[in-house]
């Protein structure tokens, strides 16, 4: 990303904290609002504030965002490709909805009218449909790269369109880096145990989308030509090595009941191991899987999970598809379960599965935490994510889907904004942009108080050490 190097020599890169369960939706609506998950309500791609058991969108942020109150405030912002901005809210300016927004039969922008224009970009879509790296590693990656250079080409036509009055505030999300991380991340980890099995053909193919986004980001500071500029990431990443199936845990504790007899639950791990070595096709892998799961997917999810726990009897089971995991504990059981998740260990190593097992209401404070019931937020060791499915592996299984990165606790910041630099947090970047264009917040009105961040600011050191490991991942 040699454009990028060259914004480095302008101003230091920042640690940023992430918010548990350091996952994309409470992720983003932590830094649209300012405000803690407590106070926006959203935890992961599940509305558990609803209840129907929705997908999240738009109306699921219980608080403030910032186009709204940028634009109450008659300033003009465009948000392009970000997720949870579905159905596009109306703003003062121009929005283009990311996932979950649905690939077909949806309107994705306001204005309306810049519907048309979104649809005749090849490629474009509210978010990058994966498929598994390994059955189609060109072929995703290309496809990629064609979804970052058509969220690219969106934002340029949406300045195109409507830019001639200026923008306060213009913010373009691209999700296509998220996915390349979560399934490319071997491919480009110099570090990663896994590196050095693939060719060199492909990790050098694999670095090539870098040069992709690299562009895209040339190609909108050149057009825009930005007073400041903001990059940031909504949560931090690294291998994923294995899954954590807890759901196996919280089963062998007389934690967790089953809605079928043992001989059923057994039928299906035995069905899930004859499908995966009768697979020789890979026609799983072939699946594409996206925020807003297809019929195949909703049907795999009820087969190795769904149907098969009693959630009116169950004292904890795992029902968050997300990579951190979430656990529904019913009262009385909080200290039991967490114990017991505290207490797991590596069938192989004997080493610790989870570094955390965290009730909400122990980080913030806030009007939905009741919303919640008692959902603890589990967060495995490095190396590992969480599978919420039963698998015929047990408690510790491969990675599903090809997957090779997941979410970590720390991103980063890199800003040329000055109300910013003193900003660790998600939770901070929205008071200080609004700082920034001298508009009213309350430090209170932000949950802000949560906010204090675990790294201090880089050292010259450290941020040398920083762009090393950027250089050796493949963006500089």
């Amino acid at each position: 990303m040699p454009f990028w190097r060259a914004l480095l020599q302008r101003t230091p890169l920042q640690p940023l904290e992430s918010v548990p369960p350091y996952a994309t939706p409470a992720a983003w609506a932590s830094i649209y609002t300012g405000a803690t998950p407590a106070e926006h309500s959203v935890l992961d791609f599940i509305d558990l504030a609803a209840s129907d058991g929705r997908l999240v969108s738009g109306h699921s942020i219980r608080a403030a965002p910032i186009w709204k109150r940028l634009s109450d405030h008659g300033r003009r912002v465009a948000m392009i490709g970000f997720p949870l901005t579905y159905p596009p809210p109306t703003v003062t300016g121009v929005m283009v909805s990311g996932l979950p927004a649905p690939h077909r039969g949806a309107l994705w922008s306001y204005p309306a009218e810049f519907d048309a224009r979104l649809r005749a970009i090849p490629g474009f879509l509210p978010d990058p449909e994966m498929a598994s790296p390994r059955v189609e590693r060109e072929q995703s990656i290309v496809r990629l790269e064609t979804h970052v250079q058509s969220v690219a080409q969106a934002a340029l036509a949406a300045h195109e369109a409507y830019g001639r009055l200026g923008w306060d505030l213009f913010a373009v999300q691209f999700q296509a880096l998220d996915a390349f991380q979560h399934m490319f991340w071997a491919w480009v980890d110099p570090e990663d145990k896994r590196f050095l099995s693939y060719p060199p053909s492909e990790r050098q193919r694999a670095r090539q989308f870098f040069r992709v986004l690299d562009d895209a980001l040339r190609r909108l500071v050149e057009t825009l030509q930005p007073s400041d500029i903001l990059i940031l990431s909504d949560h931090g990443f690294g291998p994923a090595y294995e899954a954590i199936c807890p759901n196996h845990l919280l089963l062998d504790q007389g934690l967790l009941r089953l809605s079928v007899t043992r001989s059923r639950w057994h039928a299906s791990l035995w069905m899930q191991s004859a499908l995966k070595r009768l697979d020789v096709l890979n026609l799983r892998a072939r699946l594409r899987f996206s925020a807003r799961p297809g019929a195949a997917i909703d049907g795999l999810n009820r087969l190795t999970r769904d149907d098969l726990i009693d959630r009116q009897k169950s004292p904890a089971f795992v029902f968050s598809g997300g990579y951190c995991g979430l656990v529904n504990i019913k009262p009385g059981f909080e200290s039991t379960v967490r114990e017991a998740l505290l207490q797991a260990r590596h069938p192989t190593y004997n080493t610790p599965l989870f570094r955390s097992v965290t009730f909400p209401a122990e980080l913030w404070d806030g009007p939905w935490l009741e919303a919640w019931g008692r959902c603890a937020i589990i967060q495995p060791q490095e190396g590992y994510l969480v599978d919420s499915h039963f698998r015929h592996y047990g408690l510790v299984a491969p990675v599903s889907a090809g997957l090779t990165g997941t979410h970590r606790p720390t991103g980063l910041l890199w800003t040329t904004l000055e109300a910013l630099r003193p900003a660790q947090h998600v939770l901070h970047i929205t008071p200080g942009i609004l700082r920034a264009l001298g508009l009213p917040f309350s430090q209170s009105q932000f949950g802000t108080d949560g906010a204090e961040s675990s790294s201090p600011p880089l050292s010259s050191e450290d941020q040398a050490a920083v762009e090393e490991r950027l250089r050796r991942l493949g963006y500089l």
